[in-house]
C-alpha cells in the first residue's frame, strides 16, 4: 500500500508573511524559524502592557 498524499494552501508566516512548506498536516508550521516567533512573542507581550497602560 502507498502513503496517503495530503497537500495545503501554504501558510505564510505570521512576521515575515513568506508562505512556508507544511510537512505536517496536524501542526501547521506557523513562522520561518525561532527568530520571528521570539519577534512576534515580544510584539504580543508589548502591545498588551500598552494596552494596560493605556
Amino acid at each position: 500500500m502507498g502513503a496517503i498524499e495530503i497537500e495545503f494552501d501554504p501558510l505564510p508566516c505570521k512576521w515575515c508573511r513568506r508562505p512556508l512548506e507544511q510537512r505536517r498536516w496536524w501542526t501547521p508550521k506557523r513562522f520561518c524559524g525561532h527568530g520571528h516567533r521570539a519577534k512576534y512573542r515580544a510584539t504580543q507581550v508589548l502591545a498588551l502592557f500598552a494596552q494596560l497602560l493605556g
